[in-house]
């Protein structure tokens, strides 16, 4: 075989090697601990920053608004830190040291700003008699324990769910990933009866509001809730926090305890900003900056 004949595959064999690196390097958000606090950067930018136009008048597409927030209601600061500085995603000199006040107010229609991002570890199969009562009802039990989203959360379409299909992803993009998922609700629930008991009590459970579940509880389009009947463990769902202020301060008390780092603006609090800039259509958000509590 001559030069010319292996060129073509030397050179796909260069593309894909430097694509498999791209890849690599991305941190999305299937990727993240759970439980972790999520917020949607370009939600926090539409919702409190300032204009493109005003911000960056280059109009770079590229650069992420990732400013330390601040929420009235405790006080409590959070200072941004990227995570891929390697790539083309950049973040603007004067961004760390630019506070926003945000509140992550919940409106009906209105992208959410905030979401916990949660795993499930037991699925309807896993429901236990005696414990899970009404079988009929439970859907999932998942690793987010009420009290950190201070007991008040609604299940949502989410940023990466993948049981609704290329057809429905549209409807969970945008402001659809905060849509809830009617008929579901989130809840303390039961747990195994083991030497984990005490521990699995916290976490709290998904079920259906009514016994008839997604016959009498779903919308009728018919898929806004019926995924959830398919969540299997190690599936991630999101679900947006009625108060998230609250929800932040119970996050920072419970990891920052958990760090193992002696300076206390070191500790990860488990506050991560997702953006889906420059991603596919469809495809999930990639996780583009940390915020850490200010303890200054």
């Amino acid at each position: 075989m001559g030069i010319r004949s292996r060129l073509p595959t030397t050179i796909f064999a260069v593309i894909a090697v430097a694509t498999i690196d791209a890849v690599a390097a991305l941190l999305l958000l299937s990727d993240l601990p759970t439980p972790a606090f999520v917020v949607d950067t370009q939600a926090l930018r539409r919702h409190v920053g300032p204009p493109i136009t005003a911000f960056e008048p280059d109009a770079d597409t590229s650069t992420i608004y990732a400013p330390s927030i601040r929420c009235p209601k405790h006080g409590l600061v959070l200072r941004p830190e990227m995570i891929q500085r390697e790539k083309t995603h950049k973040i603007k000199d004067s961004l760390p040291t630019m506070m926003v006040d945000c509140e992550f107010e919940v409106s009906e229609g209105q992208p959410a700003i905030g979401y916990i991002h949660s795993s499930v570890i037991r699925a309807r199969e896993d429901a236990i008699p005696g414990e899970d009562e009404p079988l009929s009802t439970f859907l999932s039990q998942i690793d987010l324990e009420p009290a950190l989203c201070c007991g008040d959360a609604q299940l949502v379409l989410g940023l990466n769910n993948h049981h609704v299909g290329g057809y429905y992803w549209a409807r969970s993009a945008g402001a659809g990933s905060s849509m809830e998922a009617p008929g579901v609700c989130f809840c303390s629930g039961g747990g195994e009866t083991s030497d984990n008991a005490s521990t699995n009590n916290k976490r709290g459970v998904l079920r259906w509001l009514d016994e008839k579940g997604p016959t009498a509880c779903n919308s009728n389009d018919g898929k806004r809730s019926e995924w959830v009947n398919f969540l299997r463990i190690g599936d991630t769902v999101q679900l947006v926090p009625a108060d998230g202020q609250g929800s932040l301060l119970q996050f920072r008390r419970q990891f920052g305890r958990q760090s193992n780092e002696a300076d206390d603006s070191r500790k990860s609090i488990r506050v991560f900003g997702i953006s889906s800039q420059g991603r596919p259509m469809g495809s999930e958000p990639e996780v583009v900056c940390e915020w850490r509590f200010d303890c200054d």
